[in-house]
């Protein structure tokens, strides 16, 4: 694979990626997830029509493997897990008993 080719290949994971978690964080916070596909889309195309004109093999079917790895990185991006939210500012702390006495049995 040519490093053209690659690096559209890597552009489209990297932009799926950051627009998959911007479509769970829309999705999980009930906004408008229809923006972040739309931009992962508009960025996909343009690098899916570039490796379309720069495709050397005979086949010309390498534009595939780029829309694949777009398509795919969307995906990853939008269920990875989130991180948890803290509630109100309250922290979880864990305290020593101070008559807490321990036997052995």
């Amino acid at each position: 694979m040519e490093p053209t080719l690659l690096l559209c290949a890597l552009i489209a994971l990297t932009s799926g990626l950051h627009f998959g978690r911007r479509f769970a964080q829309a999705h999980q916070a009930g906004g408008a997830y229809l923006l972040p596909a739309l931009a992962h889309g508009v960025v996909c195309s343009a690098l899916v029509l570039l490796s379309t004109l720069l495709d050397p093999t005979p086949s010309g079917l390498l534009w595939m493997a780029v829309a694949a790895v777009a398509l795919c990185g969307l995906a990853i991006g939008a269920l990875r897990p989130l991180p948890a939210r803290a509630q109100g500012g309250q922290t979880l702390t864990l305290a020593r008993e101070p008559h807490a006495e321990v036997q052995a049995a």
